[in-house]
């Protein structure tokens, strides 16, 4: 059987999906294509380039979806939202696409976008590249913890696991935790991402006006 490497990609994320980071090994992709494991090695030359290969391929849609010509915070927030569909697209799509650093063509193109916008939204250098990442690590960091109670929870017949936990503390204890209860279990984590965005946003532009006041006084 001839293969090709987006073939081999392809069924690598439909794999991700049925079996999880964890299940998504060499042996079984091979027997998923019906191959034997080395002619994998042939196009990858061990699973963390395959990996790399994946998370290209999952964010190749997104640079496409952006208003390149809108201001910052506009630029900021739709790569934010895409991002985040894309990585909840997959199964552990968020702990795939943590720490690959793929520096390709799809996320060469993302970054191209945010870092455009920050540079034309008056930021330095400096600062457009340290929110860009900032921006990017609370994403990762979200969604992986967003799919990890998804399976918990699945997994427990859909009690949330800080309710289990403090059902096994003592009466009495952790008044003000049990006080906001009913937020710290909300499952509207669109809400709650777009809060988080919000903030990152909020302090960039504080950032900016103090700067821009700072530089008037000069």
């Amino acid at each position: 059987m001839s293969l090709d490497r987006q073939h081999i990609i392809e069924t690598s994320l439909t794999l991700l999906d049925q079996t999880g980071l964890e299940g998504l090994t060499m042996r079984r992709l091979a027997e998923a294509l019906g191959v034997q494991a080395p002619a994998l090695y042939w196009h990858f030359p061990n699973k963390t380039a395959l990996l790399d290969d994946m998370a290209e391929a999952m964010v190749s849609a997104i640079a496409a979806s952006i208003d390149v010509s809108a201001a910052y915070p506009e630029v900021l927030r739709r790569m934010a939202v895409a991002l985040r569909k894309v990585l909840l697209s997959r199964r552990d799509g968020a702990r795939l696409f943590a720490g690959t650093f793929v520096a390709r063509e799809n996320m060469l193109e993302v970054s191209e976008i945010l870092i455009s916008a920050m540079l034309r939204g008056g930021f330095d250098a400096r600062t457009a590249t340290r929110a860009v990442f900032s921006l990017g690590y609370f994403i990762m960091g979200f969604v992986i913890e967003e799919q990890a109670l998804e399976e918990q929870m699945r997994a427990s017949g859909g009690v949330h696991p800080i309710l289990e936990k403090l059902w096994e503390q003592p009466a009495g204890g952790y008044e003000d935790t049990r006080a906001v209860l009913p937020e710290l279990i909300e499952t509207d984590q669109d809400a709650r991402f777009a809060f988080g965005v919000d903030l990152i946003l909020r302090g960039l532009a504080d950032l900016h006006d103090s700067r821009s006041v700072a530089g008037e006084r000069r």
